[in-house]
């Protein structure tokens, strides 16, 4: 594959109308909102037997949702979403039924797939109340101080057990080491970040605005925990399968539509339609170095004084506005 096809794949290449389409439905999550999904089925299969004769509406309507249902699917295939896939199959097949599409092709093994991949039914974990969670957040507060100053290699659980002001014994109650200590302690934060990423992308608002929330959020994150932001910057967590999560890859693996979703908002194409994902890391290690400044300046202002300065670098660039604009990358749909 050359340089320049690699670019248009790990971009999205063509399928930008595809990503927006998923995009509709789905959140960057990858949960479907199925009323949406249900309207705008309803819809187009009610314009295809509008706009035919009675006795020519079921084969063109058919031929058209056996073809877009197979395209979505084998794409959510690929993006591994199988439980929402399935959902938006049935759906689809149900309303199909309501103007006498019997006929609905689908290819089978990606149907099996989707069904092999559905999750096992998990017990929902009955959540720790009173005085044993009380003293769960006393210990991850006093491990935040500890990791932060110390360094996670250097931290101790007798140094946890002295900063949270309890004994090292009412420690190993909750957690067997300090490396359990560290893994909760950063899932929690991930999935804190996760979800704040997730709702304001859910969101039906302007796209710019949309990014100005995401960034808002996240220097507001950081201003309130900067001990803890410190500590996902530099220590892993460990999945069930023992392989280290950075923070980023996280993220990115928790919101598989993200892409996705951001495309079909872009309705008015204010966003370049560049890398996506280059531009999301890019964005973000932009902000880390703002917050380095932070650090180096003794925190002795606040975080959230550098957002206008973020967002005019991000919106309109850095460069003058009477300096020769040269074109660096020109977007894949445009080429």
């Amino acid at each position: 594959m050359s340089k320049k096809n690699v670019i248009l794949e790990k971009s999205g290449g063509r399928k930008f109308d595809l990503y927006a389409e998923v995009g509709k439905y789905f959140s960057s999550a990858g949960q479907l909102d199925e009323i949406a999904f249900k309207q705008a089925l309803h819809e187009k299969l009610k314009a295809l037997k509008d706009g035919n004769p009675p006795d020519g509406f079921i084969q063109p309507a058919t031929e058209w949702l056996s073809g877009y249902l197979n395209e979505i699917l084998n794409y959510l295939r690929e993006k591994g979403i199988s439980e929402p896939a399935l959902k938006l199959f049935k759906i689809a097949i149900n309303e199909s039924s309501l103007y006498g599409l019997e006929n609905i092709s689908v290819s089978v093994d990606c149907l099996q797939h989707i069904v092999s991949e559905l999750p096992e039914p998990q017990k929902t974990p009955v959540e720790k109340k009173g005085a044993a969670d009380e003293m769960r957040q006393r210990i991850f507060a006093a491990a935040i101080d500890v990791f932060a100053e110390d360094g996670f290699h250097r931290a101790t659980i007798d140094k946890v057990s002295e900063t949270a002001g309890i004994g090292k014994g009412s420690v190993y109650r909750h957690f067997k080491s300090k490396e359990e200590i560290l893994d909760e302690l950063l899932r929690k934060a991930f999935q804190e970040v996760v979800e704040r990423i997730s709702t304001i992308t859910s969101k039906d608002i302007d796209i710019l605005q949309m990014v100005q929330e995401m960034i808002e959020s996240w220097i507001l994150f950081i201003s309130n925990n900067h001990k803890l932001y410190r500590i996902i910057q530099t220590q892993a967590m460990y999945g069930q399968t023992g392989r280290t999560v950075m923070f980023y890859d996280y993220v990115i693996s928790r919101l598989p539509l993200f892409k996705e979703r951001l495309v079909s908002l872009n309705r008015d194409k204010e966003l370049k339609t560049t890398n996506l994902y280059t531009v999301f890391y890019g964005i973000m290690g932009f902000i880390d170095g703002v917050v380095q400044k932070w650090f180096r300046c003794g925190m002795d202002y606040s975080l959230i004084d550098e957002v206008p300065v973020i967002l005019e670098v991000l919106f309109n660039g850095f460069v003058g506005e009477k300096t020769t604009r040269t074109v660096f990358f020109i977007p894949p749909e445009k080429d």
